[in-house]
């Protein structure tokens, strides 16, 4: 006999579930997709493996959090139980430069505008929440923050492809994407609806890379990354980084090289498509002198409703320290 289909494994009704995407748009989000987890088994095995394989060979380095998260990156019913689909929500964000010159402290452009953790959530949960209660549905807002493959599962829902870089690119959009996905406990009819890779022959972003932390194509060794080095690694950078920190530029938290020299970054778009960045001045300092005499109660309060608080006190202060005792010239 056919197995009872309880209400929870129901399909949302096509009408239901654009009313959501709909309202998703309306408060900032330009890409919306969503899949059932039953219907992505065969689409998402492959991400799960290449996870388990970037593991075992340590490119993850330090971030021993990536290891105590990986059953439940490879499974979001670990993450919502009952979970029976997938939505995945995308905003782009600034792509010009934050500094004018490669003398000038860098930051990811990322790090622009108010903490994208909170500001995500913060736009989606009114939104999710008037949806959800006349369905009695049961959902979980994930944005970087919880075990979840955001990246995977976009590229799964069609809002783009993971390119050489490891990042996920749109073909209007670029990369430059803050990835947002909220877990249900209903399903919505949706199977996978992946897009081609356009990155063609182009290898641009694994040759731009000045610490060659790409070991190949869609193969990232965090461990060599200027991100990893400034935003995640703790302590003192390794002996081989220190002798080779000319390489590193003038960042001092993240690097968008790769991204700066992808094709699909290098069309403007216009700013109301993008991420909010009014406050962006208060947490990004570009001038050498502050940042080499900031106190940790100043870089706190600055730092506090941004991203950049993702990096402590010691290591910016390392960051600063290694890229200013290269540069030619004194702090002015």
């Amino acid at each position: 006999m056919p197995t009872e289909r309880t209400p929870n494994s129901l399909p949302l009704t096509s009408e239901t579930l654009e009313a959501l995407f709909s309202s998703i748009r309306e408060v900032g989000f330009p890409l919306v997709g969503a899949v059932d987890l039953d219907l992505a088994e065969t689409a998402f095995r492959p991400h799960a493996d290449r996870y388990d394989e970037w593991l075992t060979r340590g490119y993850h380095g330090e971030m021993q959090y990536l290891v105590r998260g990986a059953d439940r990156r490879k499974d979001p019913r670990l993450v919502l139980a009952g979970a029976e689909s997938v939505v995945v929500v995308a905003i782009p964000y600034r792509r010009n430069p934050r500094a004018a010159e490669n003398s000038e402290p860098r930051y990811a452009r990322y790090l622009e505008g108010p903490d994208y953790h909170k500001h995500l959530p913060a736009l989606l949960t009114p939104v999710i929440e008037k949806w959800a209660a006349p369905l009695g549905a049961s959902w979980k807002i994930c944005v970087d923050t919880s075990a979840v493959l955001e990246r995977s599962w976009a590229a799964i829902c069609g809002l783009g492809w993971i390119g050489k870089n490891t990042v996920l690119i749109h073909p209007k959009f670029g990369s430059y994407l803050f990835l947002g996905v909220i877990l249900l406990d209903r399903k919505t009819g949706r199977a996978p609806a992946p897009l081609p890779s356009y990155c063609g022959n182009c290898t641009a972003c694994l040759g731009a890379c000045p610490t060659e932390a790409f070991v190949a194509p869609g193969s990232l060794d965090s461990r060599k990354c200027i991100s990893y080095l400034t935003l995640e690694k703790r302590g003192e950078w390794p002996r081989e980084i220190k002798e080779q920190s000319e390489k590193m530029g003038a960042w001092v938290a993240g690097c968008d090289i790769c991204q700066e020299v992808c094709p699909f970054n290098a069309k403007p778009l216009r700013m109301a498509e993008t991420w909010p960045t009014d406050d962006r001045d208060v947490a990004l300092v570009t001038d050498w002198k502050a940042l080499e005499t900031e106190q940790e109660t100043e870089y706190l309060a600055r730092a506090k409703f941004s991203a950049l608080s993702r990096i402590k006190y010691p290591e910016m202060r390392r960051n600063v320290a290694r890229i200013r005792s290269r540069l030619k010239g004194p702090a002015e």
